[in-house]
């Protein structure tokens, strides 16, 4: 954007000024757009939103027109040039808090509280996401979608090989070598383009090694990331990486996306992956011919209880501060929040539409085995988040300059550049800055 060319809202700003004074009634008036820069998504996936949301709320009413611009993965930083201009969209998507939160010490998002208690959000969603989106009493962010961590793996070839799914550290490291022997890839990894999967293994391990309950310490500065326990997770990740269990180099030539294909064609057995990979199933699995199975992440020390689902926000929204059709953009985000709009969705755009209802969404029987394991799996994160036995995403609950340092940092730990204790020193020096400057975000707690 070039600060000397007209925007999009000082144009619309000029054009409201004339049609005053020319005495134009409003009701006659052109809708005024409301701009929602998205990511990137398929044609398949466009077409849905555009089916279920765009269309249906631009014939709902004559005051505004919803616009979804798709920016692809260029999104995060084009978000963070134009709302320091105080420029951007209208309708803000966020990756999660922790990309939320770079934007709420600038003040360039707007409070939401007004719009939540006209709409009720606060009653339909549930009430840890609401505490997760708020900042000194203001509601600044709703969750777009929740996700949880899962094991996925390529039945077929378990079938095959008369493996079932591990679901401790004994058994996952016997599989894996086994696979390993057979010249299978254990777990289908890769960060290309997209070095944030880096902190999804990270984790996983602290979770599933040292327990929530410890994460939750840690995060709430009652204990320090660089204590034996964190290091010990560190270092077992190591290993996993040294043995090759993650493909070695090719972790860094390939992204998620293509390495999840490699799952469908039993070149690799098994993924850890989130709740975003039921996505990929049609362009993957569908096209093999292949059978998916998902499991609960296996328990890697008999310090983590099991099964564990990670709590994480894949995608905040929130409407920016400099918006001129804020109300519009709340008569958006309230249609988002519907029971109806995410089993429309989901049916096409399986694992990004995980609304976190205060009230479970019913039950839709499906004989369709992905948006069956995908409700199962939504239906385990719910009762987590009720009973306290989730655990914790780092997108979601780390603050963002030491989730910044861990996704390359642990790069640095598997190339033998730094040791897991010089990885767990830094991890806890940055964040024990980032709990001094006092914009830590306390997790809510447990139980």
């Amino acid at each position: 954007m070039h600060a000397s060319k007209p925007t999009r809202r000082s144009l619309l700003a000029g054009a409201a000024t004339t049609a005053l004074a020319s005495s134009i009634r409003p009701a006659l008036a052109a809708p005024r757009n409301i701009v929602w820069w998205y990511e990137g998504a398929t044609a398949t996936q466009q077409a849905a939103l555009n089916k279920y949301l765009v269309e249906p709320f631009n014939a709902s009413q004559s005051d505004y027109k919803l616009l979804v611009e798709w920016r692809g993965s260029a999104l995060p930083d084009q978000l963070l040039v134009a709302l320091a201009g105080g420029q951007g969209p209208d309708i803000v998507l966020t990756n999660g808090p922790s990309w939320t939160q770079r934007f709420v010490t600038g003040n360039k998002l707007l409070d939401l509280n007004a719009f939540a208690q006209k709409f009720g959000w606060k009653e339909k969603l549930a009430p840890i996401v609401i505490q997760l989106g708020s900042y000194d009493g203001k509601l600044i962010a709703l969750p777009k979608t929740i996700e949880t961590q899962a094991l996925f793996y390529n039945q077929t070839l378990f079938k095959q090989k008369s493996w079932t799914p591990p679901k401790n550290l004994a058994e996952a490291e016997t599989l894996a070598d086994a696979m390993l022997k057979a010249g299978i890839q254990p777990f289908a990894a890769g960060n290309a383009g997209q070095r944030f999967a880096n902190r999804h293994l990270l984790g996983i391990f602290y979770n599933n090694y040292c327990s929530p309950d410890l994460v939750y310490k840690a995060l709430s500065g009652e204990m320090p990331w660089n204590a034996p326990v964190f290091v010990e997770a560190v270092e077992l990740l190591k290993s996993w990486w040294d043995k090759g269990y993650f493909g070695g180099q090719k972790y860094f030539s390939m992204n998620m996306n293509q390495s999840f294909a490699i799952l469908a064609t039993g070149r690799a057995g098994m993924a850890m992956q989130g709740t975003w990979a039921f996505q990929w199933v049609p362009d993957t699995f569908e096209k093999t011919k292949q059978e998916m199975g998902v499991a609960p992440l296996p328990q890697l020390s008999p310090k983590a209880p099991y099964p564990i689902f990670v709590l994480g926000i894949g995608a905040d929204l929130a409407i920016n501060a400099a918006s001129q059709v804020a109300e519009g953009c709340a008569m958006v985000l309230d249609r988002l929040i519907d029971y109806s709009f995410v089993e429309k969705m989901s049916q096409v755009w399986e694992g990004e539409w995980n609304i976190p209802f205060a009230k479970p969404a019913p039950i839709v029987a499906t004989d369709d085995k992905v948006q069956a394991e995908a409700a199962r799996l939504r239906q385990g994160l719910g009762e987590a988040m009720v009973t306290g036995r989730y655990g914790y995403a780092p997108w979601t609950f780390w603050p963002a300059k030491t989730d910044d340092y861990m996704r390359g940092g642990i790069e640095e730990v598997w190339l033998k550049q730094v040791t897991p204790k010089q990885f767990s020193d830094k991890v806890n020096e940055i964040f024990q800055q980032e709990l001094k400057d006092g914009i830590v975000k306390k997790p809510p707690p447990r139980g």
